[in-house]
């Protein structure tokens, strides 16, 4: 099993206790209503109390270079358009993310399934578009428990084994009309003297690629390979250089790409993660740049409101110092802000609104309008405050009044990708 040896601290108990129970759902639901039957724009206007004439991008000028680029890929077909999305549970899961990823892949071409985590070997929920097995021990961390062992990567998200015969396989699934197999895999690790190599083996050869540990030419923390065809499943394998010296293997993510043009749509997503999280994540901006993105979107602000005790002018300060960071490490990216959906507290009376989502979303669009960044008001077009209670009704809830269905999700995906195509 994976250790996570550390005390959560009182402020987080009740919502990291509510996480792992909200994930059990979403999991179980998943098989229910695959991510792969994206809901059709149209099946919005079931719901009255969705603001459908609210569903628009606020303050775009900001993304005249993103709009550019896909215009230009969708008129010579060449090249490819990468957008990351930055979140906590609601993007782990990537329905919200997944429907955006499948919806611009159909429509301007397939550059691979980008960035993912192996959540799975870590003990937290894995998106179903792919799975992650292995036959060691690894010490897991995200970001949210920040003081704990362990640096932070691009994933907000770091495993790690000192086993010398630890192996992690990974198998990602086809979806309707998009093939993900890929030829080109990144690796975000740790190098080193105190590292293992690590052997990249297909289906019919293991010792392919082998990426060495001790490399001072190419960048600190990846490696990338190209295999002579597309696969759908790799096997890492750790291959120990000195038995006289500790040594381990620590992984931050993985990027699987393929030759074709078109959309590389990234997920990073962490349960229970807010700005600050991200902020003291000690390689994630760095590691970040590696994307080279063209537009990313931060999607936070749910954790930061759920607690009592919310300050904004706190709160607006967490946004700019993350923010910063990012333009500073990617400076040719457009930013896309989200603010939080709608969702209740827990009281003695039972699930109430929660005034502080509110709050957030207003400090947002304040920091937006102040910073040059674009945003989408998810919670307006959710039909404000306490609208919570009517997706609820409509099961696009779940039971507990925060996090989303399935089929909640995927229509925020729909969502945002039409006000994203609205003013392209």
């Amino acid at each position: 099993m994976i250790t996570t040896k550390s005390k959560r601290k009182n402020s987080n108990n009740r919502f990291q206790y509510l996480v792992v129970i909200v994930f059990s759902f979403l999991i179980i639901s998943s098989n229910n209503m695959a991510l792969s039957q994206t809901l059709d724009s149209t099946a919005v206007g079931q719901y009255s109390f969705i603001e459908v004439n609210k569903n628009i991008i606020g303050n775009d000028s900001c993304l005249k270079t993103f709009y550019a680029k896909l215009a230009n890929l969708k008129k010579t077909k060449q090249g490819v358009v990468t957008i990351t999305q930055i979140g906590d549970s609601h993007i782990q899961a990537d329905f919200f993310s997944g429907t955006m990823r499948q919806k611009l892949q159909l429509k301007y071409g397939n550059a691979g399934r980008g960035l993912i985590f192996p959540y799975h070997v870590a003990k937290s929920n894995e998106p179903q578009s792919y799975h992650t097995t292995t036959n060691g021990t690894w010490e897991a961390k995200r970001n949210v428990f920040y003081e704990k062992p362990l640096p932070i990567g691009i994933s907000g998200f770091t495993i790690e084994t000192a086993e010398s015969k630890a192996e992690l396989n990974l198998e990602v699934k086809d979806q309707p009309g998009l093939g993900y197999s890929f030829n080109r895999f990144i690796l975000f690790h740790e190098k080193g003297f105190n590292s293992y190599d690590i052997s990249v083996c297909d289906n019919t050869n293991c010792e392919r690629a082998r990426f060495t540990s001790v490399d001072s030419t190419s960048n600190p923390y990846i490696s990338e390979m190209k295999l002579a065809s597309p696969v759908n499943q790799i096997l890492l394998k750790s291959i120990s250089t000195d038995t006289g010296r500790m040594q381990r293997t620590r992984i931050y993510g993985m990027l699987l790409k393929n030759d074709s043009s078109g959309v590389l749509y990234n997920m990073i997503g962490v349960n229970g993660a807010e700005y600050r999280h991200y902020t003291l994540s000690e390689h994630f901006t760095q590691q970040l740049a590696y994307l080279n993105s063209d537009l990313i979107i931060v999607s936070m602000g749910t954790n930061e409101a759920f607690n009592k005790g919310f300050n904004k002018d706190v709160f607006y300060g967490q946004i700019d110092t993350l923010i910063s960071k990012i333009k500073s490490t990617n400076p040719n990216a457009c930013i896309l802000l989200t603010t939080p959906g709608d969702s209740f507290r827990k009281s003695k009376k039972g699930r109430v609104k929660n005034p502080d989502v509110k709050l957030a979303e207003e400090t947002i669009i304040k920091y937006c309008l102040s910073n040059n960044v674009a945003y989408w008001d998810l919670l307006e077009i959710m039909g404000g405050s306490g609208s919570m209670a009517k997706w609820n009704k409509a099961k696009l809830s779940s039971k507990d009044f925060v996090h989303f269905s399935p089929k909640g999700y995927q229509i925020q995906g729909n969502l945002l990708y039409e006000a994203l195509m609205k003013n392209k």
